[in-house]
């Protein structure tokens, strides 16, 4: 612990050996989680890259009082991906408010994660992000709702239709 204290202090006077100790110290777990949101390497690369940019400018303002490094650190990487996704513009889906969600009904549950990510390359942007926000990150679809700025709805229909693009890909490979 001592020594990720004194990286943390390196890396707020921008020591850029540092700074790369803890990229590379992190990078697993957060290209992983990047990767949730993203198909494509590349854009879960530039999102955790993004991410880090944040930490390393705002390293100066972590307080040790309020939880640990790593998942301040996780908090602003998962956010810059979420803010990429809006950026990106999902594309409008239509508006299905009688859709029903049961969150006992997660495709994903029990996956190991190479698994998981197979799944999620077989879903549309969209739908790949709503399914890991609310599956895998534990967003409510209020919270959904905020940070990507879709209605309800959609997101209820996002998730529906994971759930049935997901299941038989499941029952055939792993029941």
């Amino acid at each position: 612990m001592n020594n990720l204290q004194q990286l943390i202090r390196d890396c707020a006077a921008n020591n850029r050996r540092s700074q790369e100790k803890l990229y590379l110290q992190f990078y697993p777990a957060l290209f992983a989680l990047c990767r949730k949101f993203f198909k494509d390497e590349h854009e879960a690369l530039n999102a955790l890259n993004d991410g880090m940019l944040k930490v390393f400018k705002n390293i100066g303002d972590y307080d040790s009082s309020k939880g640990e490094f790593f998942n301040w650190v996780y908090t602003i990487v998962r956010n810059t991906a979420i803010d990429k996704l809006k950026i990106k513009k999902l594309p409008p889906m239509a508006e299905l408010n009688d859709v029903m969600v049961n969150k006992g009904d997660n495709p994903m549950a029990g996956l190991e994660w190479k698994d998981i990510y197979k799944l999620l390359d077989a879903l549309p942007p969209a739908t790949r992000a709503v399914c890991s926000l609310y599956y895998l990150e534990g967003f409510t679809i209020k919270d959904i709702n905020e940070r990507l700025g879709i209605s309800e709805g959609t997101i209820k229909w996002h998730l529906s239709e994971a759930r049935s693009k997901l299941k038989p890909v499941l029952k055939n490979h792993y029941q």
